[in-house]
């Protein structure tokens, strides 16, 4: 559903939800649904709105990272760097915010 191939049409949400039942699976998480959810989220894909939720995506990251990776090697590096990545923004993005919201006060 993500990319739209082998005749189904592409289909954000059910994509998401798809990841989303596959990265929580009880028995046997897939790690890299947990990093595609990850994405998904990040960029306003997993929502009707096309709002991105970082929250959101960075705990997706977090489980990839922490997750047991036997099977996907490759896959812990990739989430540590997105991680990073988007981290770093999120945090200096509500730093700038809280900046510009003390300005925006009056001191009595």
């Amino acid at each position: 559903f993500f990319h739209g191939r082998d005749g189904l049409s592409k289909d954000y949400l059910k994509a998401a939800e798809l990841f989303k039942r596959a990265a929580t699976d009880t028995y046997q998480p897939h790690v890299p649904s947990m990093r595609y959810l990850a994405i998904m989220l990040a960029n306003g894909y997993a929502n009707s709105q096309g709002i991105p939720d970082y929250a959101a995506a960075i705990y997706y990251y977090e489980m990839c990272i922490n997750a047991k990776l036997e099977h996907f090697p490759n896959v812990r590096d990739l989430c540590i760097n997105e991680h990073r990545s988007l981290s770093d923004a999120y945090n200096y993005a509500k730093e700038k915010n809280a900046q510009i919201r003390g300005k925006g006060r009056r001191k009595l």
